[in-house]
């Protein structure tokens, strides 16, 4: 071989080498314990793994990827997200501690603890909510950004840490928006609904898929206005607001679920009409 095509052949090695790290190198992606982040997939792309949950991509403004959600008791540190589909391939992702803050309320005692019959109930119904929201929907398709269900000041923000009596409860796994008893509620994207029903705890709840294990989660309404299996689509009255279940007073519990996870609706939002329309001026 001639010294001119050995150099040449050498050199072409090494600048794919270098593309396909710098390539690899670049996909690395930054999120919070409670929130997600929008992973570019590729056309052969079919699921990622990441901490054991599975996440199937997205469809979202003409583009393809996986809406990657990290738990709240998820440490900081780097870790792998496994792409699958014609082959396979790691992507980092990087998880930044985040503060929450912390509630201190002093309740009678009746109101903290439950007697035997109503725990058992509290936790049977507690497992039909979360049996629905572990549930993957193969297909999604979405043209335009999730929007809050109702418009109000948020009284109670996600990830908030109750201290009841001394004692911690679990982090507020939606947020709390304050509106007057019989406020219309709309769904926050097209969907269908999957679950209906009065619940000890939330009250009347609404649950919507919206495909891939995104779920949306309406509680605490005073009248439900759709039925199990009806296709809604976004801005559609689902509900009428109120203090159904356990509330001090007429509010709106909006909860947003991906594979199981629960995440801030409000940064959710934010991410997604980023991602759709670039950030907003002012940021």
């Amino acid at each position: 071989m001639k010294p001119g095509w050995r150099g040449f052949i050498l050199t072409t090695i090494f600048f794919n080498f270098f593309i396909g790290w710098a390539s690899s190198a670049s996909e690395r992606v930054e999120l919070f314990p409670g929130g997600l982040a929008f992973l570019r997939a590729k056309a052969e792309d079919k699921e990622a793994f990441f901490r054991g949950c599975r996440f199937i991509p997205v469809e979202y403004h003409g583009k393809k990827g996986f809406l990657i959600a990290a738990p709240l008791e998820t440490p900081p540190g780097n870790y792998p997200v496994v792409v699958k589909g014609a082959g396979e391939r790691t992507v980092t992702v990087t998880v930044r501690p985040k503060n929450y803050p912390v509630e201190h309320l002093k309740l009678p005692e009746k109101m903290v603890r439950f007697p035997p019959e109503i725990l058992w109930r509290i936790k049977r119904e507690l497992a039909t909510i979360k049996t629905i929201l572990f549930q993957q929907e193969s297909f999604c398709h979405w043209d335009k950004p999730f929007e809050l269900p109702a418009r109000g000041r948020i009284t109670s923000p996600f990830g908030l840490k109750r201290i009841l009596n001394g004692e911690p409860r679990s982090p507020h796994a939606g947020i709390d928006i304050g509106l007057p008893a019989g406020t219309p509620v709309k769904a926050a994207q097209d969907g269908r609904v999957v679950l209906t029903g009065e619940f000890y705890l939330p009250g009347k709840v609404v649950i919507l898929s919206h495909g891939c294990g995104v779920y949306t989660y309406y509680a605490h309404l005073s009248k439900i206005l759709v039925s199990k299996g009806d296709k809604v689509k976004g801005g559609q009255v689902i509900g009428l607001s109120g203090a159904s279940g356990r509330a001090t007073g007429p509010h709106l519990h909006f909860g947003l679920y991906i594979s199981g996870i629960k995440v801030d609706p409000l940064y959710a939002i934010k991410l997604l009409e980023e991602e759709a329309y670039g950030p907003r001026p002012g940021g």
